[in-house]
């Protein structure tokens, strides 16, 4: 299982301090609800892509002792399964959506082929965000044909409730993030 963390820094300075990060200690299992605090069962390392550098990070991980299932923390910079960080790719999406101006001084951006899988997947996961922002804080998105004015509203509206906290309830929610299969 993952639960995500907001660790309050950039991914360098994650990355910089490495197992030393501030890491929080969970007393309860989100498995088996055991009210318990975890054991730190180890890290793993993963890449952290950004649009201006590369990165390998540490992930800590921890086991209940009562049901023996492991828990990993994610910094909510990132997403489950993606190498690039949420910023690159929302940054990405918006430029390909035409929403911002591009940047082409970024030398670690999407390949043309991964930003059009990432339009997709966002386009592929708005009933799910209609779903989640209907029955988590009553709001409503559009009902337009054009999935590129869908995007570019619920785009607005995950920055308006803060993306990282709005994703980060959908996934503890059992909603799947706007970038899932």
């Amino acid at each position: 299982m993952i639960q995500f963390h907001d660790f309050g820094i950039d991914v360098q300075t994650y990355a910089e301090r490495g197992k030393e990060n501030d890491f929080p200690l969970l007393k309860k299992c989100p498995h088996c609800r055991a009210k318990r605090p975890l054991h730190r069962h180890g890290y793993y390392e993963r890449n952290a892509l950004t649009p201006h550098g590369d990165y390998r990070i540490w992930i800590v991980r921890y086991r209940c002792r009562e049901c023996l299932k492991t828990v990993s923390v994610l910094p909510s910079f990132l997403l489950p399964y993606f190498q690039y960080t949420l910023s690159a790719i929302w940054q990405v999406v918006k430029e390909q959506l035409g929403l911002t101006e591009r940047t082409n001084q970024a030398p670690f951006l999407p390949t043309k082929d991964g930003i059009i899988f990432y339009v997709r997947r966002f386009y592929r996961n708005l009933s799910s965000l209609h779903s989640f922002f209907a029955r988590r804080w009553r709001i409503i998105g559009p009902i337009v044909k054009k999935e590129k004015e869908r995007a570019s509203w619920w785009i607005q509206t995950l920055e308006e409730h803060g993306l990282d906290s709005a994703i980060r309830e959908m996934w503890e929610g059992g909603f799947r993030h706007p970038f899932a299969n």
